[in-house]
């Protein structure tokens, strides 16, 4: 497992639930033909920007986490 597709699961999972968190980050890296493994922050960027344009609250938490992805 990639340690940056689980931290994307994590930056998630404390308002969506792990669950939901997990099938919403493989399900965006299905759709834009990502590699786990092979994750570095831009892309990482991209498929939260990708769930952002999901409506409702992980649409909103996608946002946030980009944020927090970028603090650190």
């Amino acid at each position: 497992m990639s340690a940056l597709r689980d931290r994307l699961v994590a930056l998630l999972s404390g308002t969506v639930g792990e669950g939901a968190a997990r099938s919403t980050v493989d399900a965006a890296l299905e759709d834009l033909d990502r590699d786990p493994d092979g994750l570095d922050q831009r892309a990482a960027l991209e498929v939260l920007e990708h769930i952002a344009q999901r409506p409702g609250l992980i649409g909103v938490t996608a946002r946030f986490a980009k944020s927090r992805l970028l603090l650190g």
